[in-house]
C-alpha cells in the first residue's frame, strides 16, 4: 500500500551516542560539530557514522525542534519539526534526513561498516543481521551497505521489523507498538 506524498519531519540516523566510543573524550571538544571536525579531522568517534553530539543541528533549527537528548545524540521534536533540512544540510556526518512525517517507523543507525566492525565501536549499531528485512510482510525493508533501509512507499509501519530488531535500531517514534526495551 503506496503512501501519498505530505508533510516531512527530520529522522536522526544514530542510536549510539553515549554508547559509541569515543576516540576524544566529550570533555576536550569545543564548539559544534563542524568545529570538532575541523579540530580532530580523524573524527571523535570510533563509528565514523554517528551523531557527534555537539547541536550542529540544533543551532540550525530556528523551531526549537532539535535538541542534543541526554543520551547524547541529536533528537527531534515531530510536533515542532516543519521538515524545513535546515538541521539536515547542519549535520556534518549526513545522518539527519527527511521522512514523511506518518512514519512512525525510523532507522536509527548509518553505519555501513560489518555487523562485526560496528560491535566494536557502538554498543547500539546496527549489526546487519537482516531479522528486519525477513521479517517485514511488506518486503518494505532491505540491507543496503550494512544497515536497513525502508522504502517508504511500501512500508504500512505494521512495526514487524522494530519488534524483531535485536539492537534496537528500528524505531517506532509513536509507540503504536508499546514500550520498547
Amino acid at each position: 500500500m503506496a503512501r501519498s506524498a505530505g508533510k516531512m519531519v527530520a529522522a536522526v540516523g544514530c542510536s549510539g551516542g553515549e554508547l559509541a566510543r569515543r576516540i576524544v573524550p566529550r570533555e576536550e571538544l569545543t564548539g559544534d560539530c563542524r568545529q570538532a571536525l575541523a579540530d580532530y579531522p580523524g573524527g571523535i568517534l570510533e563509528c565514523k557514522y554517528g551523531c557527534l553530539g555537539l547541536g550542529s543541528c540544533a543551532a540550525a533549527c530556528k523551531l526549537g525542534a532539535v535538541k542534543v537528548g541526554a543520551k547524547g545524540i541529536a533528537e527531534v521534536d515531530r510536533e515542532k519539526c516543519v521538515g524545513c533540512g535546515l538541521c539536515v544540510k547542519a549535520c556534518p556526518q549526513g545522518i539527519i534526513r527527511l521522512v514523511p512525517r506518518e512514519q512512525n517507523i525510523v532507522v536509527a543507525c548509518s553505519s555501513c561498516d560489518t555487523g562485526a566492525a560496528t560491535r566494536k565501536v557502538c554498543d547500539a549499531g546496527c549489526i546487519a543481521c537482516g531479522l528486519c528485512e525477513r521479517n517485514c510482510p511488506m518486503g518494505a525493508i532491505r540491507i543496503v551497505d550494512n544497515h536497513p533501509v525502508i522504502d517508504e512507499s511500501l512500508c504500512v509501519s505494521c512495526g514487524m521489523c522494530a519488534s524483531k530488531c535485536p539492537r534496537g535500531v528500528i524505531k517506532d517514534v509513536y509507540g503504536i507498538l508499546g514500550p520498547q526495551v
